[in-house]
């Protein structure tokens, strides 16, 4: 065994490398010691984590960098924190810390559930005052021994932050503390890839190497955290507390007037996004209602200064939500544009990142090290492109098939629906629900059926015309994985209804123990993100720089649904002993460029009438042979 083999081996939480595993920790630290940028592509449940943490932790070893395991959510740390531990009932002694949100990690039941600037400003007014005891308390302890016995105790992030709080002390500032200690530390894209964030932390990114974990989500995600939005009922609700606040009359009007132009400018435009969710503004058009902006600016101070005087013990005014968007469109950096938005909250002025690679180029090309790695990554040209990447690439990929037996899936495509934007009517989510029904009814195994519906509305729509007989689980906004995983223990015949994309479907597992709930996925239309002015322009980057527009609306429109399926169907192959039945349920996978995509990644599909679907459904044996 070479010298390089024994030290990843050290960092490496089991026993013997499963299959592929050894070559993803190589190509990994080989890439690592050449200063490449690792790309890794393997299905979930190949054991890509603890490869990853084993290459990188040995590679830091030898350098003297600290590793950061980067996730898009709080369900994503679950796995490198499972690893870690296991290296430390190994008797390797890896330190590490983990940080979300000061909300998700803050001891005080009531402040934690307030809006997260409402938060922030109660956050900073407690610590500054001395009332927070959880705060206080931190000089008073020892950070080593305090947190060897957290790494000891801990054994998921709910268990962390509830074993700090135990010991009196705040989570946050704790984990903050302990990053300049620890090997590792576990984190969202938000501390490395937000470049207005409210909280931050002291990171050196050219000593770090960075594991970017379901990393098909980055260029996503760093639009999402770095654009900053600007509601229209925080506009009205303004207005409602500069009349009731403002006694000088002189900046009450000029004020109201700021207010009362973006709320007619927004309203009228608003009409226009009955038909697209989002469209292209002139950020002139935007900037000509803040050229009295000092008023506005006076107007926060007084009435923040009203509040406190009154004893509001949160003195905070939706003014602050225009300080912020006003900071934001002044910048004027390159990559962002401003749009008018809408969803089911109503409708937004939004100054949106459209170029990602603005902001990760500087931090993928200087860091130490960079490994992305998903199950589901999309094609290196799009990789390259949306994130500015300038360095060498290394890279690993194994496709579905590899890891898969094809014994152990079926793939079935069903032509008698589709989800397409211009045929959707209430017959068309009455004919989906009615198929939905019957493949319910049809199902004999004790497993749990997993949908995937292209957006909300879809899923909503479709819910209404279920059978009576289904007995479904709903994505909502408070559905968390966890209470999902509790409803299936006592009963696993259950029609889970979720999202492309969404918190049921990204970095989730379903599994109790070794045994996997899932034995059905049906993904209900293709999960085309619905176009728009945003995603128009996005293309627009990409076609420049590929030089190609063919190759730039498949990147931009089709990959982003490939990308989505191939997650949903992740989830019921945990492992090479795992067996499931696909259902692609809209004629539309019948297209050209779809089915070639499918065959090439599954090998093998059939195209089937509703009465044959159902044949399958009930003849599909989901346990092992």
């Amino acid at each position: 065994m070479s010298g390089i083999e024994a030290l990843i081996r050290r960092y490496f939480p089991y026993d013997a490398f499963r299959k592929y595993q050894w070559e993803i920790a190589k190509t990994i630290y080989d890439a690592l010691s050449s200063g490449k940028v690792a790309l890794i592509e393997a299905p979930t449940g190949v054991g890509k984590t603890a490869s990853a943490l084993a290459a990188s932790l040995a590679y830091a070893e030898e350098s003297g960098v600290k590793v950061l395991f980067l996730i898009r959510t709080k369900n994503e740390a679950q796995a490198p924190i499972r690893e870690l531990r296991r290296l430390r009932d190994k008797g390797v002694d890896v330190d590490f810390t983990i940080i979300r949100n000061r909300p998700d990690m803050c001891c005080m039941v009531s402040t934690r559930k307030l809006p997260y600037e409402e938060f922030l400003e109660e956050c900073r007014l407690l610590r500054s005052s001395g009332e927070c005891p959880y705060y206080s308390n931190i000089r008073r302890i020892n950070l080593n021994d305090l947190m060897l016995h957290i790494m000891d105790e801990a054994s998921n992030v709910n268990e962390y932050v509830s074993t700090l709080c135990a010991l009196n002390v705040c989570p946050y500032e704790v984990s903050r503390m302990y990053l300049d200690m620890a090997k590792v530390g576990v984190m969202t894209y938000y501390y490395i890839f937000s470049i207005n964030r409210p909280e931050s932390i002291n990171i050196n990114i050219r000593n770090s190497v960075l594991i970017i974990d379901e990393a098909h989500n980055l260029p996503d995600a760093i639009s999402g955290l770095n654009s900053i939005d600007l509601p229209l009922t925080s506009v009205i609700a303004s207005i409602a507390e500069v009349k009731k606040l403002i006694d000088d009359e002189e900046l009450r009007n000029r004020a109201i007037k700021i207010l009362r132009g973006l709320q007619t400018y927004m309203v009228k435009l608003s009409k226009v996004l009955e038909e697209e969710t989002m469209v292209s503004l002139e950020l002139g058009d935007v900037l000509q209602f803040f050229e009295d902006f000092q008023a506005i600016t006076n107007a926060y101070y007084e009435v923040i200064r009203k509040k406190r005087s009154a004893g509001v013990p949160i003195p905070y005014t939706p003014l602050s939500r225009l300080l912020d968007f006003h900071r934001a469109i002044l910048n004027k950096v390159s990559g962002f544009s401003v749009f008018l938005a809408r969803d089911e909250q109503g409708v937004s002025l939004v100054y949106k990142c459209v170029d990602p690679s603005v902001i990760s180029s500087p931090v993928i090309n200087e860091a130490n090290g960079v490994v992305l790695m998903s199950g589901t990554l999309p094609p290196r040209d799009y990789v390259t492109s949306m994130l500015g990447i300038n360095r060498d690439i290394m890279e690993y990929r194994i496709g579905f098939r590899d890891y898969v037996n094809p014994e152990n899936y079926g793939v079935l495509i069903y032509d008698g629906v589709t989800t397409r934007y211009v045929e959707r009517d209430e017959e068309e989510y009455a004919k989906i629900a009615n198929v939905l029904s019957r493949i319910y009814q049809a199902y004999t195994p004790d497993k749990a059926i997993l949908s995937i519906f292209p957006s909300y509305t879809v899923l909503k729509s479709v819910r209404k015309y279920l059978s009576p007989n289904v007995k479904y689980i709903m994505e909502l906004g408070s559905t968390s994985i966890d209470d999902l995983i509790k409803d299936l223990r006592s009963d696993r015949k259950k029609l889970i209804m979720a999202v492309a994309g969404g918190k049921l479907v990204e970095g989730v597992e379903y599994r109790l123990g070794s045994e996997n709930l899932l034995g059905l996925i049906i993904i209900v239309g293709v999960p085309y993100p619905e176009p728009n002015d945003y995603l128009d322009d996005v293309m627009e980057i990409l076609a420049a720089r590929l030089n190609d527009r063919k190759l730039a609306w498949e990147l931009t429109y089709q990959w982003p649904a490939i990308v989505r399926i191939k997650q949903a169907v992740g989830r019921a192959f945990r492992s090479e002993s795992d067996r499931a039945l696909i259902i692609l349920m809209d004629r539309r996978f019948k297209e050209t460029r779809l089915a070639k995509i499918f065959e090439d990644y599954f090998g093998k599909y059939t195209v089937v009438d509703e009465e044959e679907m159902i044949n399958e459904v009930l003849n599909f044996n989901v346990t092992p042979h």
